[in-house]
């Protein structure tokens, strides 16, 4: 008799017995019936094949495929025996080097939860990335934030097995005394930047630079420091000026300066912020420094507050049938994910210490982020055409706050011209993969549909208002006058 015990009470029940010939029968050791033995006493391994093998559920899940048939038949056994069937079956030595692998990444994971990270620049657009970021790779984060309010929205974003490895602190990042005391026990240091609005009585410049003063002081004070590396957030514009000549390369990297910033307040305070971090290194040597230069950063948003890029890709999407032009002007862009993942591989990379690493994955103009729009939701409106000088310089002077201001001239100078970023060292050093330009803007967009900023199809296929229209004629009729308004101001400063 062929029989398969399961271990369970259920199998000792009688069963249906097969009698072979030449075999020697004895009793079951376990409940009724027979095994088969040879006539020297051995028993037969394997036992001999039956038509069909009864199978039998033991009331535990090991057993619950049972339940889907009623039989095993030879040629089924065949098949389980069969070599694809073995293909199928992880070796031994697979399923331990599995187990070790996981093993390693626990203690990766274990070890670097150990290790603080302070992520100084508020809750902003960039460090809720990063801290993001952080958190998944196992960092212990502490935050410096300048609103109390601001915890409130973190709970938002992070799961309950984070909250044990993330402090958040208020403080002044101009205050020594306050870093000091926050410095104290960290490895790391990411400083993410300014905020855009500080005190109007010091002004960018002097913020940026008493930021990063305080910083290395508090450092200094902090006595015995922990603290092996910093890694500060410039900006792209410290690289060059749109008034630079090409260089023969046909690309800008890290070698380059902006020379000609001081006409321009924020890329002055960026370029005043990295040439005092420098400064300060180069005299007291403390710790290791890198400095990440991104460009024009776009791409989805943790937090409310997004970039004045982000508006720009608004303005595009959103942009009026009836005035279908955009300002020849191009950008070097790059996800805001993509400078988080390279503010946190700085921490560690050997590379790219004592570096300036610029992150910036694609040159385009508006109208080329407009056409990937358009390719991607057919049921928007961006411009589909180049505006010439005049109604560009007419654009930002309506936009501008002081008339024909820093803003157009700025726009005279850039117009149709492309001064692109090598990037090389991020992705050979760093070892970073941009995201594709494409899903960055999708990205973008699907976020502000979700936010209600841009229409979604439906919304959009609805017919407009006549006095929506009238509205628009009149808008038309109104910027015809404006434009012979400026025509005559630009003429006669230039005589």
């Amino acid at each position: 008799m062929f029989r398969v015990f399961s271990g369970s009470c259920l199998s000792l029940e009688d069963m249906d017995t097969i009698y072979r010939p030449n075999l020697v029968e004895r009793p079951h050791v376990l409940g009724p019936g027979m095994d088969f033995f040879t006539e020297d006493g051995e028993p037969l391994r394997p036992q001999p094949g039956i038509e069909t093998l009864q199978k039998v559920f033991s009331g535990s899940a090991l057993d619950l495929n049972a339940m889907n048939s009623d039989a095993f038949s030879d040629s089924e056994q065949q098949e389980t025996n069969s070599p694809l069937a073995a293909q199928r079956t992880l070796p031994v030595s697979t399923i331990l080097n599995h187990l070790a692998s996981e093993t390693e990444k626990e203690r990766t994971r274990l070890a670097k939860s150990k290790i603080v990270v302070l992520v100084i620049g508020d809750y902003t657009y960039i460090s809720s990335h990063v801290v993001a970021k952080l958190l998944d790779m196992g960092f212990t984060v502490r935050v410096t934030l300048s609103d109390t309010t601001k915890p409130q929205l973190m709970d938002t974003f992070y799961t309950s097995e984070a909250t044990n490895r993330i402090s958040i602190t208020q403080l002044d990042m101009t205050s020594s005394s306050a870093l000091r005391d926050v410095i104290r026990g960290c490895r790391y240091i990411i400083h993410c930047g300014c905020p855009s609005s500080v005190s109007k009585k010091k002004g960018p410049v002097t913020y940026h630079v008493e930021a990063v003063r305080a910083l290395f002081d508090g450092i200094r004070l902090a006595g015995k420091s922990t603290v092996k590396r910093v890694v500060l957030t410039g900006a792209a514009t410290s690289v060059f000026n749109v008034n630079d000549p090409e260089p023969p390369s046909g690309m800008f990297d890290e070698s380059n300066w902006n020379n000609a910033a001081a006409n321009e307040t924020v890329a002055l305070a960026k370029l005043a912020f990295e040439n005092e971090a420098w400064r300060i290194r180069t005299m007291l040597g403390m710790v290791e420094l890198v400095v990440l230069l991104p460009s024009v950063t776009i791409g989805p948003s943790c937090t409310e507050e997004t970039s004045e890029a982000m508006l720009m890709i608004q303005n595009l999407a959103t942009a009026p049938r009836y005035f279908p032009f955009c300002p020849d002007v191009s950008y070097n862009f790059v996800d805001v994910r993509d400078v988080a993942e390279a503010l946190v591989r700085a921490l560690e990379s050997t590379e790219v210490n004592q570096q300036r690493v610029i992150i910036s994955n694609q040159c385009l103009s508006l109208l080329e982020m407009a056409r990937i729009i358009k390719k991607l939701y057919p049921h928007l409106t961006p411009p589909t055409r180049i505006a010439n000088t005049f109604m560009t310089l007419l654009v930002g002077t309506t936009q501008s706050s002081d008339g024909l201001s820093k803003n157009v001239k700025s726009w005279w100078r850039s117009l149709g011209v492309k001064r692109r970023l090598d990037n090389r060292r991020a992705v050979d050093e760093l070892g970073l993969h941009f995201t594709p330009i494409e899903e960055t803007i999708s990205a973008c967009v699907d976020q502000m549909i979700r936010g209600g900023e841009v229409p979604n199809k439906d919304a959009s296929a609805a017919t407009p208002s006549p006095l929506a229209t009238a509205l628009r004629v009149s808008s038309v009729v109104a910027l015809a006058a404006i434009t012979a308004t400026v025509a005559l101001r630009v003429l006669g400063r230039k005589r």
